[in-house]
């Protein structure tokens, strides 16, 4: 098992997203907010709308340190200190993305290149050759998922694509194979 430090800041963050998940309605699961707190996002909510009521409240009152505030500078350092957090996990995410869809990108243009390899063999009617091609190129779309899910992101924009070129390259190996003597069967 693999344990990874995590920033105090998204650790902060991370609690306040379980605190919303944890009441099930959106709500966050706190006592009665401050003076302050009610005061100043009431302010906020009236001064243009930008953030309503409830989320101000909802969102100041999961960190204790506006709950100590005696100001509207001190939640503003709160605020602030709440979208650090949050920006910095967007970033280790947005890493980890970039990174992983890279190395999605090479079983691609890996696929690509072993797709055209079968092509030729099938014109050429070597549909072995083109079968057990088709084969190894059907796994790689699902290496692509298996290693965007188990990214530290846990985020796969890849899906929708992965599931077509998995489907597809399943369907031409299948197709392929019916033209064989003794076609295999669930060889994948």
């Amino acid at each position: 098992m693999v344990v990874m430090a995590m920033h105090p800041q998204a650790a902060l963050l991370l609690t306040l997203i379980l605190l919303l998940l944890a009441t099930g309605d959106g709500s966050l699961a706190v006592g009665t907010p401050s003076a302050i707190i009610r005061t100043t996002c009431a302010t906020v909510d009236r001064a243009g709308g930008e953030v309503g009521y409830d989320t101000c409240v909802g969102l100041l009152s999961a960190d204790p340190a506006a709950a100590a505030a005696k100001d509207a500078r001190q939640l503003a350092v709160v605020a602030t200190n709440l979208t650090v957090a949050n920006v910095t996990s967007t970033v280790l995410v947005l890493k980890d993305l970039v990174k992983n869809l890279g190395d999605c990108l090479r079983y691609y243009r890996d696929m690509n290149k072993t797709l055209e390899a079968a092509l030729g063999d099938l014109r050429a009617g070597r549909v072995q050759a083109a079968s057990d091609k088709l084969l190894d190129a059907s796994h790689l779309p699902d290496d692509c998922d298996i290693l965007l899910f188990q990214g530290s992101a846990g985020k796969n924009p890849m899906s929708k694509e992965n599931t077509d070129a998995d489907l597809l390259s399943r369907l031409a190996y299948a197709i392929t194979d019916l033209q064989l003597p003794n076609p295999p069967r669930h060889r994948r």
